[in-house]
C-alpha cells in the first residue's frame, strides 16, 4: 500500500474542506499539509515548478470567472486567499493521488469535466461562493474549463516532472 498516495488524497480533502468551510483561518494548517507533502515526496523533480504553474492557471481562470460574475465572493474584489491556497493544495495531487489519470486523456477530460465542477457546487452549498449565473450554465462552463485544464495539467506534468 502506498501511504504517500493516501496521505496526499486525505491531505488534499482535509485542506479542501477546511479552506472552504473556515476560509483564511485554515490557511496555516493547509500550508503545513503542503510542507508535509514536500517532506514525504521530495524525490519528485520538477513538481514545485508544476505546482506553481497550476496554481497560476487556477488563479487566472478563477479570477476571470469572478470578473464575468460566474463567481461572487462576499466582500472580496479579488480571489480570496483561501482559494489561492486551495489551488496550491490541488496542484500537489497531480503527481500523486491523481496520477492514475496520467495515461488517458479521455479519463482526464471526464474526471475534470464531470467531477471537478462538483467541488464548486459543494463550496456554493457551504456558502463559500455564490454563483452569478444559473447552476446549469455555471456547471457547463466549469465542466468545459476543467476538462481542458486537466488535460493541460497532465501535459505539463509529463514535460516538467521526472520521477
Amino acid at each position: 500500500m502506498n501511504y504517500s498516495l493516501i496521505f496526499n488524497a486525505v491531505g488534499f480533502n482535509l485542506a479542501w474542506f477546511g479552506l472552504v468551510y473556515w476560509g483564511n483561518a485554515f490557511i496555516p494548517i493547509s500550508l503545513l499539509l503542503l510542507l508535509a507533502h514536500f517532506y514525504f515526496n521530495s524525490q519528485v523533480k520538477g513538481e514545485l515548478l508544476l505546482m506553481v504553474i497550476i496554481t497560476f492557471f487556477g488563479i487566472l481562470v478563477d479570477s476571470l470567472l469572478q470578473q464575468f460574475t460566474f463567481f461572487i465572493f462576499a466582500e472580496h474584489s479579488h480571489l480570496p486567499f483561501w482559494l489561492i491556497t486551495l489551488w496550491a493544495c490541488f496542484s500537489a495531487t497531480i503527481c500523486h493521488s491523481l496520477h492514475f489519470l496520467a495515461g488517458s486523456k479521455v479519463l482526464q477530460l471526464l474526471v475534470g469535466g464531470l467531477f471537478a465542477p462538483l467541488s464548486y457546487i459543494a463550496g456554493q452549498k457551504m456558502a463559500a461562493v455564490e454563483f452569478g449565473q444559473s447552476l446549469l450554465s455555471t456547471y457547463v462552463t466549469l465542466s468545459l474549463l476543467w476538462g481542458l485544464l486537466f488535460v493541460l495539467f497532465f501535459m505539463l506534468k509529463n514535460r516538467l516532472v521526472k520521477v
